[in-house]
């Protein structure tokens, strides 16, 4: 029984959804499957967990807007929303204008498994100096270290949202991790 004009077309905008819709949908998924590591890489590099969580909300907002820019066959979503990510950690770094240093007192909310207060004290120094370490070395090292480490991603997650290949970022990681040493080990 064919439909009538009306039903049809009811039936033709049931199946086709908007790509706007779409977009949503994968970016919640995202935020679901990505969020936590954009927020631990957000947070390795500001001094509240409040700002972190604002950039990592900023993430998700600009890759929403720039949806149509994603392109799959040129890298991972993890990837990209690391890229924009970083982007937008260096809008707020260049907003900020100045780096400040994070106390450690500031940083509770990151996990330590430490459960006396004797390992907790000697955590927090150890944290002490390698953030104090991590101060002296050049933004660009800090950043792959940061991608790295701090976020978890592989090596050539790292280099895609860096923009470089995995030679290159395996080569600039050893070298920022050898001067990293050569600063905690006078």
């Amino acid at each position: 029984m064919p439909l009538s004009l009306p039903a049809r077309q009811k039936a033709e905008a049931a199946q086709t959804v908007p790509p706007q819709h779409d977009a949503e949908a994968l970016c919640r998924d995202w935020y679901e499957t990505y969020g936590g590591a954009l927020y631990s890489y957000l947070r390795f590099h500001l001094p509240s967990p409040d700002l972190a969580e604002d950039l990592t909300a900023e993430v998700f907002l600009r890759a929403l807007r720039g949806f149509d820019r994603f392109n799959p066959s040129l890298g991972t979503p993890r990837a990209w929303l690391f890229r924009i990510a970083h982007n937008a950690l260096r809008d707020h770094q260049r907003q900020v204008r100045r780096r400040q240093m994070v106390s450690i007192a500031g940083m509770r909310d990151l996990e330590c498994e430490a459960p006396s207060p004797e390992e907790r004290l000697l955590w927090e120094e150890e944290v002490a100096r390698l953030l104090a370490a991590l101060g002296e070395l050049s933004r660009a090292d800090r950043e792959v270290i940061g991608l790295c480490y701090g976020s978890d991603l592989s090596v050539t997650e790292a280099g895609e949202v860096l923009g470089l290949s995995d030679t290159a970022t395996r080569t600039r990681l050893w070298r920022a991790l050898g001067r990293l040493r050569k600063v905690m080990i006078p």
